[in-house]
Order: structure tokens, then sequence, then C-alpha cells
């Protein structure tokens, strides 16, 4: 029996894609190129395959071959235009829309012409309004009469804290110092970056600067994000051209698929060493968290989601392939403790994104979330059952990567459980669900220590869920409304001011607590017991 032809791969491809089997068309198409790779319309039809699989990245990568293969193929531009539109990416899916446009003819169209002009042109209109109402990273800006910051406190705190030894390494302190110390060291390298007229460089300027900037300031977001703090009007200009000077110098592949970006550091390690690829790894995979965390305050968590997605699974498949490689040859961005800071990273960038498309058919379903949640539980367990290695064991690096990862983790869960009681019709499933809810707030709550805003935060959570359940005991919704008065004060001595607070965190506290305050009051009048389910008028 003879071979299969491209053109017959193709058509079985195309089969295979009517009945949304993505990854089978995308076998036949990929099988398909490599017999016939000057073939526009493979790698477009592959394109539309990585898209089903909500791999934009790779999705604009495979449009882009088959636009350089034929720049007047109208699909090829439509199909990068839509993905750029599914990282966010408005200025660029603009252009791309555009020039599908431009190379569909202009009279005597086809029915199917007619259609994919129509297409491209919802599609232009589409990614205009959204390219005009974008906007720089979201976050509360405070000013010096507000108070002082929580790394401010912190910092302060130190001395204190480091005379009293171990028994106050329980505190917020340590990790958000740690985190701020980290990040500002990299902004500060950021500003060290010098724009110069280059003729011979891409765009005619070249960079000169720190290579060490993305380091420091991705190690101080995944000590704790809530270091992120933009204090300068440029900064957003500047971190741009520290991302090319980096990204340029070690050739990295910031800006391509995760698989172009497997093949390319296989290929590179074989030919130039560990040396060279080392510092191209660490460059992609901390570009790629940045872009994240920046989507995410631009407010498209649903585009920050693929770039931490992508880098939790390089770091995945670098970790099995070169399970045997030392970390000094293959870098710090392999080891645990890193892995499992991006993991919990996109953890909350998953819930973020949940939350612009919520319900039980979301684009990110809820399971998926409780699986990746339990499965960094199960590999903290593991991890912490090694002793850290001596450079970890400052008290805010133990924390940010063995124990909050976990209070991350158990807040997911109990995410989880209240919006399945949310989207769940059966009242008797409603009720366990938001008991599943309290329990697994109350597990997160228990992984920070009381200073912290988030473990308020979550005691709070689980009041929500008691009062929602129905069968939880008065005497308990009081316990942990104890708890919660408890860490008020401590909390706000650190966390007087932060985002969390500038979204209502300090109102939906004092709602709880004035509840458990009003259902006591009934106690106390004879009309409750303490034995008695917290009644849902609460």
């Amino acid at each position: 029996m003879s071979e299969p032809t491209a053109a017959q791969l193709k058509d079985e491809g195309n089969e295979l894609f009517r009945k949304q089997d993505y990854v089978g068309a995308f076998a036949k198409y990929t099988e398909a190129i490599a017999l016939d790779d000057k073939n526009a319309v493979l790698y477009a039809n592959r394109a539309a395959c990585n898209y089903g699989l909500g791999r934009y990245l790779d999705a604009v990568a495979d449009a882009k071959m088959a636009i350089k293969v034929d720049p007047g193929y109208a699909k090829g531009w439509s199909r990068l235009a839509a993905s750029r539109d599914a990282l966010a990416d408005w200025e660029r899916s603009t252009e791309a829309w555009q020039k599908a446009l431009d190379v569909l003819p202009k009279t005597n169209l086809s029915l199917a012409e007619q259609r994919q002009k129509d297409q491209c042109t919802a599609g232009l209109s589409a990614a205009q309004a959204r390219g005009n109402a974008d906007r720089e990273p979201i976050f509360p800006r405070f000013k010096a009469s507000d108070g002082k910051l929580p790394w401010q406190v912190a910092t302060e705190m130190l001395p204190e804290l480091r005379r009293a030894g171990p028994k106050k390494f329980s505190s917020s302190a340590w990790v958000i110092a740690y985190a701020y110390e980290e990040f500002t060291r990299g902004v500060e390298l950021m500003n060290e970056v010098k724009k110069m007229p280059h003729p011979q460089a891409s765009g005619g300027f070249a960079y000169a600067g720190n290579l060490m900037a993305l380091t420091y300031l991705t190690n101080g977001l995944m000590r704790d994000e809530r270091a992120f703090h933009i204090n300068q009007p440029d900064w957003i200009t500047k971190y741009n051209q520290q991302f090319l000077l980096e990204a340029m110098y070690r050739q990295a592949w910031d800006s391509v698929g995760l698989e172009i970006a497997k093949e390319g550091a296989q290929t590179r390690l074989k030919e130039k060493g560990w040396d060279d690829v080392r510092p191209a790894l660490s460059v992609t995979v901390r570009a790629w968290i940045m872009r994240g965390v920046l989507d995410k305050l631009r407010g498209e968590p649903q585009a920050g989601i693929q770039f931490l997605k992508q880098a939790v699974d390089l770091l995945e498949w670098g970790r099995n392939i070169w399970k045997n490689v030392t970390n000094t040859d293959r870098g710090p961005i392999f080891e645990d403790t890193f892995v499992r800071g991006v993991r919990s990273m996109h953890l909350k960038m998953f819930r973020d994104a949940y939350n612009t498309d919520p319900g039980l058919n979301s684009k990110y379903p809820l399971e998926h979330l409780k699986e990746e949640a339990e499965d960094l539980l199960k590999e903290i367990e593991i991890g912490s059952s090694q002793n850290p290695r001596k450079e970890q064991v400052d008290p805010g690096a133990v924390s940010s990567f063995y124990i909050y990862p976990a209070g991350i983790a158990h807040s997911m869960i109990g995410f989880y459980h209240v919006q399945t009681a949310l989207y769940d019709n059966d009242p008797l499933t409603c009720m366990f669900s938001f008991m599943r809810g309290a329990q697994a707030y109350m597990k997160a709550a228990g992984k920070y220590p009381e200073d912290d805003e988030l473990h308020a935060w979550n005691l709070s959570c689980a009041m929500d869920c008691m009062r929602n359940a129905g069968i939880s005991k008065i005497c308990d919704l009081d316990a942990v409304a104890i708890s919660l008065r408890k860490a008020i004060p401590k909390m706000k001595k650190i966390w007087a001011l932060s985002a969390l607070q500038h979204g209502g965190r300090d109102r939906k506290i004092r709602v709880n607590l004035d509840i458990a305050d009003n259902i006591m009051k009934h106690v106390e009048e004879g009309k409750l017991t303490l034995e008695d389910p917290v009644p849902l008028w609460s």
C-alpha cells in the first residue's frame, strides 16, 4: 500500500477537524506539512487546530508560517488575527485583520469571499474597539497621605523580627519585605537600560543594560505578587526596553509557541550547549511570567493564562526530559521552588480567567482548577519532606515557596466548591458544596500567619460558606468570627493598604462580623442556641 499524499492527509485532517477532534486533525496536518512544507493552507489549518486547543501562541506561529509561504492568503491573516485577539494583542490583531481585508478581492467576490470579508470586517471593528479601550495596568494608586504600604511597614519590622528569632518567623512581614526587595532591585536594573540608534538593529535601535532585571522582577513576584507596583510614569516603556534587551541578547523563545520553544531549545542544546540554552530558557519563561502578570493587571486574565500555562508546561517538560541534568547546568528555573511559584501564579490566574466566563460551561473548567490545586498540594507534601537548600531557608522564602502555595491551593479548592454550589440546582448538593468550601477556606487561612490579610480574608470566605450551607452550627461560626476579630488588628499593622483592601476587603469582613454579632444576639435572647444551624436569613 502506497504512503498517503499531503492532499490525502489534509482531507483526513479536515474530516477530523469537522468532528472537533483537534488533536487528531493537528497530527494529520503535521504529517502533511512534512510532505509539503510550502503549502500555506496546511499551516493555516494547523493554526485552527491550535486555536481550538487553546494553544494561541502556537496558533500565531502557524498562521505566520502560512502568510510567509503565501502573503496573499487571506485565511492565513485572519487566523493570525483571531489568535492575536485571544492573546489580547489588539494592536497586532488589528493589523492582521486589516491585512486579511487588503488581500481579498475588491470586486466580484464569491459567496465564500464575501462571508470572509464580513467576518474580517467584524473582527477588525472589534479589535479596534478593544484596542482603543486598552489601558495601562490596573492597580490601586496610593498617596503618601494614605499611609505606609505593606512593604514599608514590613521592612521597618524586620530588625525586631530578626532579634526575636524563630518564634517570629511566622509573619507576613518576611514575605512581602523580601518580595519587595527583589522586585525593586529588578526595577533599579531596568532603569539602567539605554536605547541607542543602531542602523543594523531591528527597528533601528539597540539596547544596553544589565541582563538580570527579569530575574529579580520575577523572583520578587513569585515570592509574593502583591509586591508589584509601578512608581514611575515610564515604567512600561522601561520594562519593554529591558525585555527586548534580554530577549535579543539571549535569543529567547518568548514570542513563539510552546512546541517551537521546545524544538528550538533541543536543537540549540546540541549545537551550543547549556551555557547558551540555560539563559535563553530563563528569559523565555520569565518573559512569559511577566506578560501574564501584566495582562492580568490590564484586566485580561484570559490572555495572561496562556503565557503562564506555557511557562508551567515548558518547565514540567524540561524537568522530565532533562531529569538527569544537574540544576547547575539546566538552571534554577527547573528547581522545585521555582516551578511551585509559577504553578501558584497559574492557579490564581486560572481563577481570574474563569471569572471572565463563569459557569459550568466555562472555557476555564472548574474541574481543571480543582485538579491543578490538588496536584499542587501533593507536590508540596513531597517537597516539604525534603530539607530546603541553604539559600532557601530565609523565613520569607520558606513561607513563599513551602507554605503559601498550599494556602493558595486550598483557597482555589474552596472557590471551586462555592462555584459548584452556585450553579447546582440540587439544594442538598449545594449545602454540602458550601460546607466543603468552608473547610477548604479554613485550611487556606491556616497556612497564612495571623498578620497576613489572606488569613483574615480566607476566614471571611469560610464564614460566607457556613452561612450559605444552612447546616453549620452557630458555635462553629462564632469560633471563626472570634479568630477573625483577633486577626484584624495584626493584619492592619502591615496590610492597612493593599489591592485587596482597595477592592472591598474590610467591607466584606465587617458584613460577616456584623451578621455573626446579630446571630449571637439572638442566642443571648434565647431565640437560638449555639447548637442550632446558622439561619439562612443571615
